[in-house]
């Protein structure tokens, strides 16, 4: 994309909610885009078309966040909400639909 970095949440059969795969996933995409000299800007979106992001996926919250594959619950949105804020490139949200919970950012 010519110095342009799109991360899209992909799971639009839950409005593209994520789970903790999901952040740590797009922690790593934000990283490498920040990291590559090559990337001038980043460009966040969801698929689907009927939600850019509902939140937290409620299907995989425990008591002390959201549980992964490993059966830890974490809230690991919220390194990706910081790094979102931190990063030195511009961070552009194409938003279509829902924006709800932590998916606001």
């Amino acid at each position: 994309y010519n110095g342009i970095a799109k991360i899209s949440i992909n799971r639009p059969h839950v409005h593209t909610a994520f789970t903790p795969l999901t952040v740590s996933e797009m922690i790593d995409a934000f990283a490498w885009a920040r990291d590559d000299e090559k990337i001038g800007v980043i460009i966040l979106t969801g698929e689907g078309g009927k939600a850019f992001c509902s939140g937290g996926d409620q299907s995989v919250r425990g008591h002390g966040g959201y549980v992964g594959q490993d059966r830890i619950p974490r809230l690991n949105v919220l390194d990706l909400q910081r790094l979102i804020r931190v990063i030195p490139k511009p961070v552009i949200a194409m938003v279509a639909g829902y924006a709800i919970g932590g998916g606001n950012v």
